[in-house]
């Protein structure tokens, strides 16, 4: 039997053709990636904000005792670093609410959501380059730069590999969704 007397017959019995996408199922996949994607970004943000506030407010609690000014600029860096993530936080939401709610809509939605952590993540890592200055300068003022600096070393490095391996993963994420859009577009 011939391949089109076989689609024929198929397309007779089943009311559809042989090759079809299901767009129930394809929606709900994106839809899955886009809240995974939303449920990561905004553990992230909470996550970065809680942080951010402690250790600003900690910096400041303990530098009533010792005071040191370099402690205050560090404080007062992450206490603007909270309030950029909440500023960035409301655009995202804010955003979220401009995509439609169709295949491509939600598409396009999860490409925005990993892309946005990936801003994300650059920021906190390039974040850590001014922190990290500042909190050797305190140290130095202190008088205690090299314990200082061996604990800002290990813990801003071992922050960074985190940051790079989420990383990896939010690009590879992303590729499949841009794969996906590219296959959606073309109809492939």
């Amino acid at each position: 039997m011939e391949f089109d007397e076989m689609k024929k017959i198929w397309d007779a019995q089943n009311n559809q053709p042989l090759y079809v996408i299901d767009e129930k199922a394809l929606h709900n996949r994106i839809q899955s990636k886009m809240n995974r994607a939303l449920h990561f970004a905004s553990i992230n943000e909470w996550l970065l904000i809680m942080v951010n506030l402690g250790a600003g407010g900690f910096l400041l609690y303990l530098n009533r005792f010792k005071p040191n000014i370099f402690m205050y600029v560090e404080s007062a860096w992450m206490f603007a670093t909270v309030v950029y993530l909440v500023v960035s936080r409301i655009r995202r939401i804010n955003a979220s609410r401009l995509f439609d709610r169709s295949i491509h809509g939600d598409l396009d939605h999860a490409i925005s959501l990993v892309s946005y952590q990936l801003r994300l993540s650059q920021m906190v890592r390039l974040n850590l380059f001014p922190m990290g200055a500042i909190m050797i300068f305190s140290g130095w003022e202190g008088g205690k730069l090299f314990e200082v600096s061996l604990v800002i070393l290990v813990s801003f490095a071992l922050a960074f590999y985190v940051g790079r391996r989420g990383d990896r993963v939010n690009k590879r994420r992303k590729r499949e969704l841009q794969v996906l859009k590219e296959k959606l577009e073309t109809g492939n």
